[in-house]
């Protein structure tokens, strides 16, 4: 997840919050609870960051070179394609380390893994938008990989043939070739705000194919990873539901849920990263 700061300013946009918060009826005084849980978490994510990053040296995969070029199966079950996503995972994971200019949080090694199964499993073969979802771009299979295009703020991967650049707050600019061209959309914003995900939402809306079945307009597949309490802002702005899978987020001290458009095998199992009750 890749935050797209306003280039003028370099103002850092406010930080994700945590997944619980106390429902309290006066409307007022919810409010100021939320603004000093975020101001709070902001804290502790800044210094959190700096002490992970102050000494590190930043390197960046892009296309894995050692890795082999296979068919990929339409069920995201073969060894071979398996395989490629493991190893791709963990070369991206090893030579990218988040950074705290972008808020980048990646997911675990697993979860990257169950996450591509899932994308292979529903649109092997098709076109795939990856809105600032470099771990998950990266580690798809070689073969997949050329029908997908990473929308990224980051510009360290620009030299990469699938990428284009994306800032959240200007998505009239994405590339009108680009446009109603895709079967998938993988959405991960790097912040949980309500304000962050309807312009992830328009953008989304500009990439997907619009398709007519039986004169009902039909919308692309759509991934999506946040809190649960953006459940109804999930449903309302892209029909998606909460999936049993949960990803595994090391750095993060929340949990989030994956959210699809879709039903899919892939992520209807419990993730055994995730224990009941953590975060």
């Amino acid at each position: 997840k890749t935050s797209s700061l306003k280039e003028s300013s370099g103002e850092i946009l406010q930080t994700k919050k945590p997944d619980r918060t106390t429902t309290i009826p006066d409307t007022n005084a919810e409010a100021a609870l939320e603004a000093t849980l975020l101001a709070e978490l902001l804290e502790i994510s800044n210094k959190h960051a700096s002490s992970r990053f102050g000494n590190t040296t930043k390197k960046y995969v892009t296309a894995s070179n050692d890795a082999t070029e296979v068919g990929c199966s339409t069920n995201g079950g073969d060894v071979e394609e398996r395989n490629e996503i493991h190893k791709s995972a963990k070369s991206f994971l090893e030579c990218t380390p988040e950074d705290s200019q972008f808020n980048q949080y990646w997911y675990s090694k697993p979860t990257i893994q169950c996450l591509c199964e899932a994308i292979v499993e529903v649109a092997a073969g098709k076109k795939i938008a990856f809105l600032s979802t470099p771990s998950l771009y990266f580690a798809l299979p070689v073969t997949e990989r050329k029908n997908c295009t990473l929308f990224e703020f980051d510009k360290n991967w620009a030299k990469d043939p699938g990428f284009e650049f994306f800032n959240f707050e200007d998505c009239e600019a994405i590339n009108p070739a680009l446009q109603h061209s895709f079967d998938m959309v993988v959405v991960d914003p790097p912040f949980i705000t309500r304000d962050v995900w309807e312009k992830y939402a328009f953008a989304t809306k500009k990439l997907l194919k619009a398709t007519s079945i039986g004169g009902n307009d039909e919308v692309g597949s759509v991934l999506a990873t946040t809190v649960a309490e953006n459940i109804p802002i999930m449903n309302e702005l892209f029909q998606a539901r909460p999936n049993v899978f949960k990803p595994n987020i090391p750095n993060l001290v929340y949990q989030y849920n994956v959210y699809t458009n879709f039903d899919c095998k892939a992520l209807s199992k419990v993730n055994p990263e995730i224990k009941l009750n953590d975060k």
